[in-house]
């Protein structure tokens, strides 16, 4: 939450009597701009969660080995699931971004790989894990979550 200050409390801080009137005037607007900042910035930011939220549902309702989200302070554009190697050691994504897009994944197996998704094609991801009937926590991070499109994993209907 911001507080913003009024132009009266702003123009009331002390050191401020001693400040030509435009003075005043011009720091308040600069300071109601970085207000502005900080507010669209936390709009993003939530957009984000928002979007990196549902994608997650729909990729958890279509099955696959995915069975549960993870919920709990992750980094903005970060979503990570729980995979389930009961049915298969073999692990499959399939993502579609409307822009580029880099990702980071932790496989939770010790095991990260990064790069892009281009915007146009549709790009799938393979692991295969050591053991069966194992859970690993796996996380998804994209530099923008905003393009996602599609989220999908072996096993979707």
């Amino acid at each position: 939450m911001i507080n913003e200050m009024s132009w009266h409390q702003f123009s009331t801080l002390p050191g401020m009597n001693k400040v030509p009137q435009y003075e005043i005037e011009r720091q308040y607007r600069i300071y109601l701009n970085e207000i502005e900042e900080q507010r669209i910035a936390i709009y993003l930011m939530q957009e984000q969660m928002t979007r990196a939220e549902a994608i997650a549902n729909e990729a958890i309702s279509h099955g696959g080995g995915f069975h549960s989200v993870i919920e709990h302070g992750l980094p903005s554009g970060c979503i990570e699931f729980v995979n389930n190697t009961t049915d298969g050691t073999d692990c499959r994504f399939w993502i579609n971004t409307s822009a580029p897009t880099n990702y980071t994944i932790t496989w939770g197996d010790d095991q990260t790989e990064t790069g892009e998704v281009d915007g146009v094609n549709q790009l799938e991801l393979n692991h295969d894990y050591a053991d069966s009937d194992t859970e690993y926590t796996v996380r998804l991070c994209f530099d923008d979550i905003s393009v996602v499109t599609t989220l999908e994993f072996n096993g979707d209907d």
